[in-house]
């Protein structure tokens, strides 16, 4: 098996000045930037708070009218028309519009609808996987003064194997598919699933630690920050997010933030973005995962990809005359406090690769369609052989089904 952490929550590498890559006066001109990193005086080496947050309510869909809410501006112009400044020469010299206040998200405009549409419970599955704790991601804050305003915090990301609801884990084995999963002591039966409380433990993937030490991860910021209690951490071009599907998984590369709004007991994140740049050569690596198989089929979704680019891959390399080779994207998803188990997982996160067998003819082997989101908003859609045993883990899931949140950022 590849290195899960190539395909998982890859590469946030350290950025000597966070602020370096993205202009937060954005802000000041009304545009959807970034907040201002705080005064350093907010920022002391004696800050010893410690705080891990699990991923949840992932939620992809941005159809109707929804993806001009979600993102950033990423190119510090607001192309309300054809006629407005763009950062590249767009298809036809027509770039995409700009959503509210600027936000670039093509992504979510023209291709997201379409994948969502293509892998109908896409969002389902990723609520699955994640409330089960396979491949949960995992963001720790440390060195943080506990407060609303923190100009310097250490940041780490990770990915889970598996997560429990149990307090006591000192005893835990692991068995099941690959050796992957939790389970209980001189048992077959697998340890409970984690119960979104705030109390879950969540056992981190080797792949994404340094010889295999939780103290030296592989996904570190030292120089992230909070402003009035949202986090800020920027992407380097090599940041890649994948959410397991279960036959499958969404994975996305980008170059940009997330960012994420701390309630005020500190116990949650209430909404959070991840936003960036994605090029548009990432896309076919992004669509095998899912089980998009069918070269026509990729080849259509790309085409509609490569019509609607509105950015340079890179901001600080070439000029307003070249071509657009990135598209502008987002996602939402939501978080809550949970804890890491000291024992590291003795295996990697199998990653399945549906696209991996030559003799398969197309996607439709992968796409699940017995879920919930389709029984809830498209019944007629539900296969008729999907049975009340299919749909029963998607109605236990202490996750529900993401819903969209209402507004951005």
């Amino acid at each position: 098996m590849k290195n899960s952490f190539n395909v998982l929550l890859v590469a946030l590498l350290p950025a000597a000045v966070a602020c370096s890559v993205y202009d937060a006066s954005l802000v000041d001109k009304g545009l959807a930037g970034v907040p201002i990193r705080p005064p350093a005086s907010t920022s002391s080496e004696a800050d010893d708070v410690e705080a891990v947050f699990a991923f949840r309510n992932v939620s992809l869909d941005q159809s109707g009218d929804r993806w001009r809410r979600f993102g950033l501006d990423l190119d510090g112009m607001n192309t309300v028309s054809v006629l407005d400044a763009a950062e590249c020469v767009a298809a036809n010299g027509q770039p995409p519009l700009d959503g509210q206040k600027g936000i670039d998200n093509a992504f979510g405009q023209y291709v997201l609808p379409t994948v969502v549409g293509l892998v109908a419970c896409l969002e389902d599955n990723i609520a699955l996987n994640q409330g089960c704790g396979r491949g949960t991601v995992l963001m720790r804050l440390r060195n943080w003064n506990g407060s609303p305003n923190d100009a310097k915090v250490d940041v780490s990301t990770f990915f889970a194997v598996d997560g429990t609801s149990l307090d006591d884990i000192s005893d835990l084995e692991w068995g099941g598919s690959s050796g992957s999963r939790l389970m209980l002591p001189g048992s077959t039966e697998e340890a409970p699933d984690p119960a979104w409380d705030g109390n879950d433990h969540f056992f981190v993937d080797p792949s994404t630690l340094i010889t295999g030490d939780l103290d030296r991860p592989v996904v570190w910021q030292t120089d992230a920050y909070i402003s009035n209690r949202r986090v800020v951490l920027p992407l380097d071009t090599g940041s890649t997010f994948v959410f397991l599907t279960g036959p499958g998984s969404f994975s996305i590369s980008i170059n940009g933030f997330v960012i994420a709004d701390l309630s005020e007991d500190g116990q949650t994140l209430e909404k959070g973005l991840i936003a960036g740049r994605f090029p548009a050569g990432k896309l076919v690596s992004a669509l095998e995962p899912l089980g998009v198989c069918d070269e026509t089929l990729q080849g259509s979704i790309l085409g509609l990809l490569t019509d609607n680019l509105d950015l340079r891959s890179d901001p600080d390399v070439g000029s307003p005359d070249d071509e657009c080779t990135a598209t502008g994207v987002a996602f939402s998803f939501q978080g809550i406090r949970a804890r890491i188990a000291d024992q590291v997982a003795p295996v990697e996160l199998p990653i399945p690769e549906p696209c991996a067998n030559p003799g398969r003819g197309g996607p439709e082997p992968a796409f699940d369609r017995c879920c919930r989101s389709v029984e809830l908003n498209s019944p007629e859609a539900l296969p008729l052989d999907c049975t009340a045993e299919d749909l029963q883990p998607y109605v236990d899931l202490p996750n529900p089904i993401p819903v969209p949140l209402e507004q951005g950022f």
